[in-house]
């Protein structure tokens, strides 16, 4: 199977259950203004429904079978990744009815909290909490899946610890991101809220660079019943199952003589021997994992985080749009790199 569509889902999750998580804990300060919060709320909601379809048509438990995971958790990925999404949909509709201002706006208006807002607001807290637990046990499940790929040291947990730690720094780059576009509407609201989610991205992105160098060589096991098929054969999944088709062999012309030692090879050898090499070794994408996807993030987001301490929003949004090229790009390299070895894509 492609490593890129496999890879691809990973990082959709990290996405989505990063980026509720830090915008969860920004509700829970409550002096990030409302409209973002109920914005974004929205669009992590659209997140989950793109990572459950992401999930159906690359991840599926039939899809990825005989690859080297650990089966016995990826059946337990789909109700995990579904639950994450239904519980996304009453804590929208608890946020929307939460009208009453928060934070600063309130205490800027002396007013005192009102008693039937706040039951509410602690039932949709509640809420929140069991979606962030849900959505950080389908990137648990999914880790432990994965961890064979690579189990050398502590039994692959740091491939579970890297892959949450990865999902944090995405998801928190990408809700920093947005908070400083939302800076341009308000340029004097409190830079706090942003503050926290760039220290968040910054925190994460540097657990990761710890665990990934950490995590060790690639012990990916051969599966044992995978077979060979003749060059041209189709794979095609249908609802009626799986369709091989093999095309006839043409007859070929007499295979030309074996260059004798001290001969020149022919053309054809020689483009025959251009066609094995790969353009791009795995070394190359390990370093470009580590300075792209790590290192300049970071250094970036400490640019970031100290622009925004002294109110340059729209510099800080700029750094911020860099940080989520960056991290997205690290990711998914990241994950290629987990996968090359067992699917040998």
């Amino acid at each position: 199977m492609q490593v890129l569509p496999l890879a691809l889902f990973l990082v959709m999750l990290e996405l989505t259950v990063g980026s509720f998580v830090s915008l969860y804990l920004l509700d829970l300060r409550g002096d990030t203004s409302r409209g973002f919060v109920v914005f974004q709320g929205v669009l992590y909601l659209v997140f989950a429904g793109l990572t459950l379809l992401a999930m159906n048509a690359f991840a599926t438990p039939e899809i990825i079978r005989g690859i080297g995971l650990d089966e016995r958790w990826v059946q337990a990925q789909g109700p995990l990744a579904l639950a994450f999404t239904l519980l996304l949909i009453p804590w929208n509709v608890l946020l929307w009815a939460d009208k009453q201002p928060r934070g600063a706006k309130r205490k800027a208006a002396a007013q005192p909290p009102d008693p039937r807002v706040l039951r509410p607001r602690r039932v949709r807290y509640a809420l929140g909490a069991l979606v962030a637990l849900v959505g950080l046990a389908a990137l648990f499940v999914d880790g432990m899946a994965y961890r064979t790929l690579a189990d050398s040291r502590l039994g692959g947990a740091l491939v579970v610890l890297a892959l949450v730690a990865g999902a944090l720094a995405l998801g928190g780059v990408m809700t920093a991101m947005l908070l400083g576009h939302w800076y341009l509407n308000t340029p004097t609201a409190s830079g706090k809220p942003l503050e926290f989610v760039t220290t968040l991205l910054l925190v994460a992105l540097a657990a990761e660079m710890v665990f990934t160098v950490l995590i060790g060589p690639s012990t990916a096991h051969p599966s044992s019943n995978l077979q060979a098929v003749a060059p041209g054969t189709t794979i095609q999944t249908t609802g009626s199952g799986i369709v091989v088709t093999t095309p006839t062999p043409k007859p070929t012309a007499p295979a030309q003589a074996t260059a004798q030692p001290g001969t020149a090879p022919s053309v054809r050898q020689v483009q025959q021997d251009e066609q094995r090499q790969a353009p791009l070794g795995r070394s190359v994408f390990v370093w470009l994992q580590f300075l792209m996807g790590l290192l300049s993030p970071l250094v970036l987001g400490g640019v970031a985080l100290y622009l925004t301490r002294g109110r340059s929003f729209q510099s800080a949004t700029g750094m911020l749009y860099l940080c989520v090229s960056f991290v997205f790009i690290g990711e998914v390299i990241g994950r290629g790199l987990l996968l090359f070895a067992t699917t040998g894509a």
